[in-house]
């Protein structure tokens, strides 16, 4: 099964996430349609770069 970036949001946690491991990236308070953008962008690079096996539950979230 392949990994897949998806969205979380939830009490403790909004942000992106991996759907097989630990990874996420915690969404910060943006003003503007710019700024997600670009926090949206980061995060899909970060993702693709992470992976999945390393550690012993993947990678935590940040």
């Amino acid at each position: 099964m392949s990994k897949r970036l998806i969205w979380v949001d939830g009490d403790k946690f909004t942000g992106w996430c991996c759907s097989q491991c630990m990874w996420g990236l915690t969404a910060p308070r943006l003003e503007s349609t710019v700024a997600a953008l670009a926090f949206n962008r980061l995060a899909q690079e970060d993702f693709e770069k992470h992976d999945c096996t390393s550690g012993p539950h993947g990678e935590s979230r940040s």
